[in-house]
């Protein structure tokens, strides 16, 4: 192996929802042996029987899947937690042996303990934080299997929001040479010592395992956003003393290079490999932007040198129908949608976010305050916090590290010491970003965390903007959090019983403030660097201002889909420099007639006209912030609303009053999909009238399904919808719904179809194109031996084990159990020198994982013979259980008769524990 390998474990786990009860000896033998290394018992064991557990693969949330129930937490969208085993029994091959070995989990929800081969090698207590496991010493080669259990409990939680539950991150397996550059060993700093001149420390970590020191050459490549060399640079004669870990600093600068903004996120990629003498032992990548970040306590944020105010949101991870198991594709959809309402930041509310968030706010232009799931400074909490500044400080859409959200202890002198302790720990590992933290209250505090943080966020509290900016005049500040207005799509009339809120925003928490007051307040203060929104998405949990049967919440520009909701087009209007226009609400107000409707602006330009049915109800002058509004007699037809700047028609919008539902339209995000059988994207279904236009009140229920696929989940963005997420039967809500869909590995294409009574069905194929599939860890597959008879006296001479025996003889031969739980017959109990034999009549399969399979005893004590159709193919003694394994060659397979002979050496004998095939 030249370099390093990674290779998935996403696939093909056994997971069982609920704990497993494993009796307890009470035994000196049950208390003493399982209390040595890799004797935890049960389910971490290999002789484990989990064929009746499900098989599922990773990301996953089991939350998502249960039915809602109102004996829950609203917090939680009443979505129950509960406990649960995942469980991966693999193999390595003999090649990797002497390597390096790493198990790395990107995020279990919430604590978990990992054992690997029956010990418990790690315990991770957040959700929101990665960690990777070695296991080099633990592992076991060749067709020996590993086995791999994490048991999961999601009754604890970490935030008062829906967290989901399980593996819901990717799980790697990393091989690795002895010497090697470990996780996040590399790291980069850039400097713009003079206009467009820019200088690179880039910082190499090495690790030598092996036991002298060794010489190394390191050679770093930069290559531009068009994939062009700009720099190449070695390091020659570099000493790794043995078994340390060496940080290699490489300098050099570069001339006028392509900056990464929000317009032009430009990204370079920095690729280190490291030689010994000459031969490839490691490579490894990172990315990096060239830019620079300030925060002016007058001018607010400047981004290579420029103001720019933060037009944020705040988000949790959670979407639609699919909890947070989130795949890759979907948080480009998410940034995309963020990016088209004008939004310029992120806040990752409230815990370390998936690396492949960050990833697409680095290629999309997207800036982001990575947040610290928890205001701790003991070890493990500085554990976690370290972590997300390692994996993350060389993202350049990161630009604030946030070590806290609205904690009882921020406006304290302890609050002060602990978030001193906490930035340092981030300097020592980052000092190119800002510390921040998320300030509800203390603001006026003698001492407090503020005392501590670079910039200062404040959730909500607008009426602490002035007094804090005089007392602080020094210290930059900005809005972390705010808003939290209330609207359902498409809504537009008040019924609390319906737990419905119409969108004019007009309503909003007691604490927060509608969109247009909330960026008022923020627009009219250049030292308020910008304002965080609660939140782009509706997500699930926290119905505020309601509970049961609402059981996601209210508060997004976009529903839990990520369709828009007026409020949408408010704060476009707001953040856009280019002219929006947008009237609410919609022209499908069948049985009202000649009654006062309220007709609203969402514009930026100057003035606005509203035209209804051809007729004009009069030019208005806009206030940004307080909008403008007609209160007109609905008739059928149209009303269409005209933005005017400096007297010219700018831009436009329409709304028509459609007919009636007649077929069902499906439209994907993208014409195309990989079949590389993690692709995933959202496709949105609406209910369209006879000229193909959605209808907005229509709601009834339709059924969905795929063909070279499978549905991930659907959702509608109904707040009280109760309906399963992974069903296709869903109901449209005001108009439309959405499918998650992820194409079948290798499949050709994907035809997707949606069917209702009341209309004519829609179907849509979507081509797939291939994709190499990311290398992955096979699951060992076995299959059990069971129905094993044993002949029902034992012998005091050595029998013949191939002795005939009758059809109709059902009295010298007795069924036993052998499977993991069975142990040695009560019969062999200090039988010392006496023979048995043990017999089954079975079907040999021609394959298992890929191969010709190998007839596995998992624990034997005794001198066993393992005879198969008469012939001896393996044998051993055993004074204590231990395994056998019996290779089988091509001519066994079919319909074949095993027969063991043992022979007890001591106080007891048999088979001990399973037999399969694998």
């Amino acid at each position: 192996m030249s370099t390093r390998v990674a290779l998935s474990m996403d696939k093909d786990w056994s997971f069982h929802l609920g704990d497993v009860d494993e009796p307890v000896e009470k035994t000196h033998s049950y208390i003493y042996n399982t209390s040595k290394a890799g004797a935890c018992p049960g389910v971490p064991q290999e002789d484990f029987d989990a064929r009746d557990w499900e098989t599922v693969n990773v990301p996953h949330d089991w939350a998502i899947r249960q039915p809602f129930s109102e004996d829950g937490a609203a917090n939680w969208g009443y979505k129950p937690g509960g406990k649960a085993w995942y469980r991966k029994v693999f193999a390595i091959p003999e090649k990797y042996r002497d390597k390096e070995l790493t198990i790395e989990f990107e995020g279990i929800a919430s604590r978990a303990v990992v054992y690997f081969n029956g010990s418990v090698i790690h315990r991770s207590f957040s959700a929101y934080t990665p960690f990777q496991i070695d296991i080099s010493d633990r592992a076991h080669f060749g067709t020996r299997p590993n086995v791999l259990a994490v048991f999961v409990d999601a009754d604890v939680w970490e935030g008062w929001w829906y967290e989901g539950a399980g593996i819901y991150r990717h799980v790697w397996l990393n091989i690795k040479n002895p010497i090697h550059i470990p996780q996040y060993g590399l790291s980069i700093r850039m400097e713009e010592i003079e206009e467009n001149t820019w200088k690179v420390n880039l910082f190499t970590n090495i690790c030598n395992q092996t036991e002298k020191d060794t010489e190394v050459r390191i050679s770093t490549t930069l290559v531009d956003p068009d994939q062009e060399l700009e720099v190449n640079i070695n390091n020659e004669g570099v000493v790794c003393e043995a078994g340390e870990e060496s940080q290699v600093e490489t300098e050099f600068t570069i001339e006028d290079p392509k900056v990464w903004d929000i317009e032009e996120p430009n990204i370079y990629e920095v690729i280190t490999k490291v030689f010994v003498e000459d031969e490839l032992v490691d490579s490894d990548k990172t990315i990096c932007g060239f830019r620079t970040i300030a925060m002016d306590p007058k001018k607010g944020f400047l981004l290579n040198g420029r103001p720019v105010k933060l037009f944020g949101t705040c988000n949790h991870q959670d979407f639609g129908g699919i909890g947070v198991a989130v795949p890759d594709a979907l948080h480009e959809y998410r940034i995309e949608r963020l990016k088209a309402m004008g939004s310029n930041a992120y806040r990752c509310a409230h815990g370390m976010p998936h690396k492949e968030l960050l990833d697409a706010c680095d290629r999309m232009g997207m800036l982001v305050i990575d947040e610290n799931r928890n205001f701790e400074t003991s070890e493990e909490g500085l554990t976690q916090l370290r972590t997300m500044v390692l994996r993350d400080r060389n993202h350049p859409s990161v630009i604030m590290y946030s070590i806290f959200n609205e904690e009882p202890l921020q406006g304290t002198e302890e609050g002060r010491r602990m978030a001193q302790t906490m930035r340092d720990e981030i300097r020592a590992l980052d000092d190119t970003r800002f510390v921040t933290g998320a300030m509800h209250g203390g603001l006026d505090a003698e001492e407090s965390a503020v005392d501590s943080l670079d910039v200062c966020g404040i959730n909500y509290q607008t009426d602490q903007y002035d007094s804090f900016h005089e007392k602080h005049p020094d210290m930059p500040v900005f809005a972390s959090e705010s808003t939290s207005a209330f609207s359902v799509r498409s809504c537009y009339e008040e019924d609390d019983e319906r737990h419905l809120i119409s969108c004019y925003d007009e309503r909003c928490a007691d604490w927060g403030s509608t969109v247009r007051q909330t960026w008022k307040d923020i627009m009219a203060r250049d030292f308020m660097a910008g304002a965080f929104m609660w939140t782009g998405f509706d997500y699930l949990g926290e119905p505020t201002p309601y509970t049961w049967p609402s059981v996601s919440s209210y508060f997004g520009m976009m529903d839990t889909c990520g369709y828009a909701k007026d409020a949408f087009y408010m704060a476009k209007a707001i953040f856009s420099r280019k002219p929006v226009c947008h009237v609410l609400p919609h022209w499908n107000h069948r049985g009202r007639e000649g009654e006062m409707i309220r007709v609203m602006s969402h514009t930026n330009c100057d003035e606005a006209e509203l035209i209804v049915n051809r007729k004009s109800y009069g030019h208005k002058k806009i206030d940004l912030y307080e909008q403008a509004e007609w209160e007109v007699p609905y008739q059928p037809g149209y009303i269409e609303l005209i933005g005017y700047k400096d007297g010219v028609k700018a831009a436009h919008d329409v709304k028509i009053t459609t007919g009636e539902p007649v077929r069902l339209k499906i439209v994907p995000w993208h014409r195309g999909m990989y079949n590389d059988g993690r692709d995933a994207m959202p496709v949105n279904i609406y209910a369209v009238d006879e000229k193909g236009r959605g209808v907005p009140d229509a709601s009834f229920e339709i059924d969905i399904s795929v063909e070279g696929g499978v549905i991930l989940g659907t959702c509608n963005g109904d707040p009280t919808c109760h309906e399963d997420f992974g069903s296709g039967h869903r109901s449209l809500f005001n108009g439309r719904c959405q499918a998650i869909v992820q194409a079948e590995e290798g499949a050709g294409q994907m035809v997707i179809s949606a069917v209702a009574p009341e209309v004519e069905f829609g179907s849509l194929m979507i081509p797939l194109s291939t994709k190499k599939t990311e290398p992955f860890v096979e699951s060992i597959r076995q299959q059990y031996l069971t129905g094993w008879k044993m002949t029902s006296e034992l012998f005091a001479e050595k029998p013949d084990v191939n002795m005939h025996v009758d059809e109709f003889d059902m009295n010298t031969w007795m069924d036993v159990q052998v499977d993991e739980k069975s142990g040695t017959p009560a019969i062999f109990e200090d039988q010392e020198g006496k023979y048995g034999i043990y017999r089954i009549r079975t079907k040999i399969p021609e394959s298992i994982n890929g191969r010709l399979p190998v007839l596995h005893f998992e624990s034997v004590w005794g001198e066993c013979s393992v005879y198969i159709n008469g012939e001896l193919r393996g044998e051993t003694a055993r004074e204590w259980p231990g395994p056998l394994d019996v290779e089988l060659r091509e001519k066994d397979t079919g319909t074949a008769e095993i027969r063991v002979l043992v022979k007890s050496l001591n106080f007891n004998a048999g088979l001990h524990s399973m037999v399969v095939f694998r």
